[in-house]
């Protein structure tokens, strides 16, 4: 049914909630509360300047946004022209490294069959002696029972044994001088972040000097051959690592090229590279752990080994190192309990005393907070604060009471943090947000959006109070540093840090960057300034 065309408001006498005064009430057009005849005027006044103020402001802030889209649009064109020509040259590479498998697989086949008949000449040449010894035993045996008459019957099959004999001490030899080759076992790497397939090592002895023969020289130069081969690298193959460049200008990022002033070899992983006012602290998932002296030279201090399993990070202060861990099996859970008394917890904090690294306590979850998957950790000498990604917040814990101090519910994941003086920094990998906190209050500051092309679960960053944040994705190369806006300052690449770890650290008045680096067969570190 239509609803009638005119409809007279209702009119109600009541006091008008803006004059106070007792006057009949009707409703407002736009928010439809009560007002009196004299003040729905004004009221709507009011409403309209407000309304084209709010226009005006929202326009000039699309007009912003429009701006700083328009920055990006060339770029972003630029990577939908030739997103097909980048497939085009993947299934190029893709081709012919699968071409190239295939041609190093009938290689490697060809050497395993030639490595079977040289094995074969030795197994030959043993049947060879074995029947040559029974003729010789026969001989014997014949000699020592023969009459005179028949010996001169045996004297020619002795003629043959003896040059036999003679021929087969030539071709012990040669053969002896011959290095055998083995075939290995197949081997799985130890690396568990590369994912090498289908690699079958082939071994070699060393080669034994040839006796002397007429053969000397042709043996010399084959154990010359033999000998630069056992110096090569072994060739891993069947990996296929297709690098794209980047389709973005590098002064749309300000990418400024860098090298280490400074790179030291170590002999574990940096995955945590964390640090206090006296010492650099690396680690690896397995507990493993490198003390630098934070002095003009470099010096390591000492490594030991802490039992902790499945870490995922690592922090320090002045006396205290925490280690976050998660996702322990029950393999795990009951390896650990033989060393901390009454332990069982798939995930927690161990806390140790940097003094000697004695076992200090363990924080697990309580009845005012719960560490189902404490991620990103940071300690200063009051206060623990923990990325804890099931629950969606950043918790701070009062160190010395064990209770919950505050925390911060987020919308996303919080999973990598690091402490300024008065302010933490954190990534939220599920809204993909840079996020800046007060310390003492856990209150947001200011936040800012990480670019898709780093768009990943795994993050490493570090913080210098209203200097900087330098974020790390850890499946690249780029380290992306912000001033404390999050605008980005600059940006620069380290060769193979993929996965490894950051610090920012400060000595002798200067302040400097550390990153590692994983190379083939070894682990590194390399010294930057952060300017």
């Amino acid at each position: 049914m239509l609803a009638p065309s005119n409809v007279e408001p209702k009119i109600i006498e009541a006091l008008c909630p803006i004059c106070s005064n007792l006057k009949p009430l009707v409703a407002c057009v736009h928010c439809k509360q009560p007002l009196c005849i004299d003040c729905v005027s004004s009221h709507l006044d009011q409403w309209k300047e407000s309304s084209i103020k709010f226009c005006e402001i929202t326009k000039n802030d699309f007009e912003i946004y429009l701006k700083k889209l328009n920055l990006f649009k060339p770029v972003i064109l630029k990577n939908r022209e030739n997103v097909e020509i980048i497939k085009i040259k993947i299934e190029e590479n893709f081709q012919n490294f699968l071409k190239k498998l295939i041609e190093q697989k009938e290689e490697l086949f060809e050497k395993i069959d030639g490595i079977q008949k040289e094995n074969e000449k030795f197994l030959d040449f043993e049947n060879k002696i074995l029947n040559l010894n029974k003729s010789l035993e026969k001989c014997q045996d014949c000699l020592k029972k023969s009459d005179v008459n028949e010996l001169s019957a045996l004297a020619l099959d002795f003629k043959e044994i003896k040059e036999n004999v003679k021929s087969v001490s030539t071709e012990f030899s040669d053969l002896k001088s011959q290095p055998l080759k083995i075939i290995g076992e197949y081997e799985k790497p130890e690396d568990k972040h590369l994912n090498y397939f289908g690699n079958l090592i082939i071994t070699e002895s060393e080669p034994v000097q040839p006796n002397e023969s007429k053969n000397k020289k042709n043996n010399l130069k084959e154990n010359q051959q033999l000998l630069k081969s056992e110096n090569d690298k072994t060739q891993m193959f069947g990996t296929l690592r297709i690098k794209l460049k980047r389709l973005v200008e590098q002064n749309d990022f300000k990418l400024i090229p860098k090298k280490p002033f400074e790179e030291h070899e170590i002999s574990i992983q940096p995955k945590f590279i964390k640090r206090n006012s006296k010492n650099i602290f690396i680690g690896d998932q397995d507990g493993n752990l490198i003390v630098i002296e934070l002095s003009k030279k470099f010096t390591i201090k000492s490594q030991i080994r802490l039992n902790v399993e499945n870490i995922r990070d690592i922090a320090v202060s002045k006396n205290l190192i925490a280690l976050s861990f998660v996702d322990l099996n029950q393999d795990q859970v009951e390896k650990l309990s033989r060393v901390y008394r009454n332990f069982d917890f798939r995930s927690g904090i161990f806390i140790y005393k940097i003094s000697d690294f004695s076992f200090d306590k363990l924080i697990s979850s309580s009845k005012s907070y719960k560490l189902s998957s404490p991620n990103g950790i940071g300690i200063n000498e009051n206060h623990l604060f923990i990325c804890e990604k099931e629950s969606h917040s950043l918790i701070k814990i009062d160190f010395k009471k064990l209770s919950l101090n505050n925390q911060l519910v987020t919308e996303g994941e919080p999973t990598s943090l690091d402490l300024g003086e008065k302010y933490l920094a954190y990534v939220d990998s599920q809204t993909m947000e840079i996020n800046v906190v007060d310390l003492d209050k856990l209150s947001r500051l200011r936040c800012l959006k990480i670019s898709q092309e780093f768009l990943n679960q795994s993050y490493d960053l570090v913080i210098r109070d209203k200097f900087y944040i330098a974020v790390k994705n850890r499946d690249d190369i780029r380290c992306v540093v912000y001033d404390f806006k999050l605008n980005i300052k600059y940006s620069f690449d380290y060769e193979n840090c993929n996965s490894q770890g950051i610090c920012n650290f400060q000595s002798n008045g200067n302040h400097y960057f550390l990153l590692g680096k994983k190379e083939i067969d070894k682990f590194k570190i390399g010294f930057f300034n952060d300017n």
